[in-house]
């Protein structure tokens, strides 16, 4: 059963992006494995998390820099 996580910013994810990722995760993992047959036992999950959650250089995430 592959597994697939992509994590983002909430605020740039929406359905449409969201459905989009998942489609184009799905495809390109099948293609790397070339096992076409995986399919329907892929999973990708999409998380959104609020920026002021992330961190980065040992210090709360700054949006503006």
């Amino acid at each position: 059963m592959p597994l697939v996580r992509v994590e983002l910013f909430e605020r740039r994810l929406n359905p449409e992006l969201e459905e989009k990722i998942i489609a184009r995760m799905t495809e390109t993992l099948l293609e790397v494995l070339e096992a076409p047959d995986l399919k329907e036992h892929t999973w990708v999950i999409v998380e959104g998390h609020d920026a002021h959650r992330w961190g980065r250089n040992a210090k709360p995430w700054d949006e503006g820099g």
